[in-house]
């Protein structure tokens, strides 16, 4: 009555998707244990002439194109009263600080949410030894399966 049962057979189930088990793991926790969310979109950003976080300060001056995943923002009012906002991005290397002016701020902040990819361009400027990416375009970064 009381003697151990044989455990259940384990079935023989197909090697997981590495990438779809990642996919779960980040729908699940709402973020990845061992790597950068940003790795789930590699292969869609690739060829696509990005400048990473590490060497943002190298192109002070100049237009960047620049995939980020939103970490936060605050909006604020310009000098007139208009809003814009500065907003948190990071890729597997460091962070971006953004700024998104009054005009850029109308045209594209409503698209923004934290915790997705964005593809960013804009000029970068240098202020008190800190480099800051002036954004003026904004498109989300979907895989290609999504």
């Amino acid at each position: 009555m009381f003697a151990d049962p044989a455990p259940p057979a384990v079935p023989d189930l197909p090697a997981d998707d590495p990438h779809q088990r990642l996919r779960r793991e980040f729908a699940v926790l709402g973020f990845l244990c061992d790597r950068h969310p940003m790795s789930l979109i590699s292969e869609r950003l690739k060829n696509q002439n990005l400048v990473k976080a590490w060497n943002i300060a190298n192109h002070t001056g100049r237009q960047v194109r620049f995939a980020g995943w939103l970490i936060t923002g605050k909006t604020v009012l310009s000098k007139k009263g208009d809003p814009m906002k500065f907003v948190t991005f990071e890729d597997e290397t460091g962070i971006v600080e953004t700024a998104f002016f009054p005009r850029a701020y109308h045209r594209f902040c409503h698209l923004l949410e934290p915790g997705r990819p964005y593809m960013l361009s804009g000029k970068v400027d240098k202020n008190w030894d800190a480099a800051t990416l002036t954004v003026d375009r904004v498109e989300p970064v979907t895989s290609a399966d999504s």
